[in-house]
């Protein structure tokens, strides 16, 4: 005589209709999903720690959602260096964010804005002066930690739009950079005998991470001027103020440090990029304070 066989939901005898999934036997209406508590009547059913679900329901619940149409992950999709999730077709369907690389939906755009930002990048923009100087007090400190100083000089910060950065570099129409440094420079006979700084200047409206490492940057400019080394190859000149932003987000180990860390780290350009890499090795060779003592006492390379 065969045992009889016992329905796994309700623990009870079964006489007539069953069904067997799971390894089990169960009254057809005792199969049911733990989402949303209704039989399972389709052939294809999924499971998680031995529950079983219909399809859509474990989809629904279980699967990572799109952050733009906000429909379950079912097929293979894409992940943003944020952890955002999201469907393949939309990879160029909206505008990236200016700074962080986010895609931007039309309805977080801005309207006439220069460039494009995401609302993470908006909420922590630096958008005044009065913004901008207790942070601007506290680089300028970081910077001389790292072995940089200024010989008391007064260092003035202004933040300005794409059309007054592109006077301040000399450059036509609007430009990609996002920070410049304004100095002067004297010459007798043909020769230079004295460059003054006059200011440091930084697009208006950069998220405060990014306005920080532009700052570092400039103020890299800055300690060069001030200690007579304008001589340097343009890649050695970028690649050092980018070390020393790198050093300053590296330090500062936040995720929206770590990522502009890492597009200095692997940005294609032959002067900001691979002078970064450069600079970067002969610094680690001998050590960072090394490198900046031997280049402010020799104004040359180690």
């Amino acid at each position: 005589m065969s045992a009889q066989s016992v329905c796994k939901g309700c623990g009870q005898p079964i006489w007539g209709n069953y069904l067997t999934a799971m390894n089990a036997s169960w009254h057809p209406e005792h199969f049911v999903c733990a989402a949303c508590g209704r039989p399972i009547t389709e052939a294809h059913f999924s499971q998680r720690q031995d529950l079983p679900y219909h399809v859509d329901c474990y989809n629904n619940t279980f699967l990572p959602r799109c952050a733009y149409c906000a429909r379950p992950l079912v097929e293979e999709h894409l992940v943003d260096p944020w952890g955002t999730h999201y469907c393949k077709k939309h990879q160029n369907q909206f505008p990236r964010c200016a700074y962080c690389g986010r895609m931007v939906p039309p309805q977080d755009q801005e309207a006439n804005a220069e460039d494009v930002r995401c609302p993470i990048c908006r909420s922590s923009a630096i958008e005044s002066a009065d913004d901008a100087r207790p942070i601007f007090k506290k680089l300028i400190q970081w910077v001389s930690s790292q072995g940089l100083r200024y010989n008391n000089l007064p260092l003035s910060l202004e933040l300005c739009g794409h059309a007054k950065l592109a006077y301040y570099l000399n450059e036509h129409g609007q430009t990609h950079s996002l920070g410049a440094t304004m100095s002067k420079t004297y010459s007798l006979d043909g020769r230079v005998v004295r460059s003054e700084v006059t200011g440091v200047a930084v697009l208006l409206g950069l998220p405060s991470i990014l306005f920080q490492g532009v700052t570092v940057h400039e103020l890299g400019h800055v300690w060069l001027i001030v200690h007579g080394m304008q001589d340097l190859p343009s890649w050695a000149e970028e690649g050092f103020c980018e070390l020393l932003s790198y050093r300053y987000y590296k330090e500062l180990n936040t995720p929206e440090s770590l990522y502009h860390a890492t597009h200095i780290e692997r940005n294609p350009d032959p002067t900001y990029g691979e002078g970064f890499r450069r600079i970067r090795a002969r610094a680690d060779a001998i050590g960072f304070s090394r490198f900046v003592d031997v280049l402010q006492t020799t104004k040359r390379l180690p």
